[in-house]
């Protein structure tokens, strides 16, 4: 029996055997339905696996911008605690930075991880917010605000490109079963058409690695 496609390949394997099918059958008077018949599986399978490259290359877009937004909120909680720092020395008394940071370090918030790092955050911004109307540290709330959407926002486009990456998989996977299913009912309207040994012909088999190597010829 010819070479039948399995669940292991990859898209790419799949097509390949495909396109090097629908070419033998191109030479072959009487074939032309088979072509017909296994194109609209080899065309759907090529488009879900450009969906999932698409949505692969939008979760790499995501990623990244939830790591340039996380070291954007780390640096706006370095100004507002350095700035905080700037203020208790020209205001002695009550340290105002150890109300806004209880243990005394931003990294307890900068070194957290990126899900609960805008969580972390939002507690000092609650913090700064219940400082008197005009105190000049309020300058800071608007930048750690938005600082700490932008942050929500992106982990939460990222979590959206995992599942859109995760479902275009699956379309894909299942493309690839009905490829592999009309290859195999190719195979067997082949048979009908041709016999079982002119069939055979009309599917391609692994290249052999001796017969590819080809002797040059050294001029005498």
């Amino acid at each position: 029996m010819a070479k039948m496609l399995y669940d292991k390949m990859s898209t790419d394997g799949h097509l390949d055997s495909s396109k090097r099918h629908t070419r033998l059958c191109k030479r072959i008077k009487g074939a032309e339905n088979l072509v017909t018949a296994i194109t609209p599986s080899i065309t759907n399978l090529k488009e879900k696996q450009e969906i999932r490259l698409a949505c692969e290359d939008d979760k790499t877009a995501a990623y990244d911008d939830m790591q340039f937004n996380d070291a954007a909120l780390d640096d706006v909680i370095r100004n507002l605690s350095a700035g905080t720092k700037q203020y208790d020395r020209a205001h002695p008394g009550r340290s105002v930075h150890s109300m806004l940071f209880p243990d005394g370090k931003t990294t307890t918030i900068t070194e957290a991880s990126l899900s609960a790092e805008p969580d972390k955050a939002e507690q000092v911004l609650q913090r700064l917010k219940g400082f008197e109307e005009g105190h000049e540290l309020l300058s800071y709330q608007l930048p750690l605000e938005s600082a700490i959407a932008i942050c929500r926002s992106g982990i939460s486009s990222y979590q959206n490109s995992i599942t859109a990456v995760k479902t275009a998989l699956a379309e894909e996977e299942m493309a690839q079963a009905a490829l592999r299913r009309q290859y195999e009912f190719n195979y067997l309207d082949a048979v009908k058409i041709f016999g079982k040994s002119f069939a055979h012909r009309l599917f391609p088999k692994a290249a052999s690695k001796k017969k590819e190597v080809i002797a040059e010829a050294v001029p005498e």
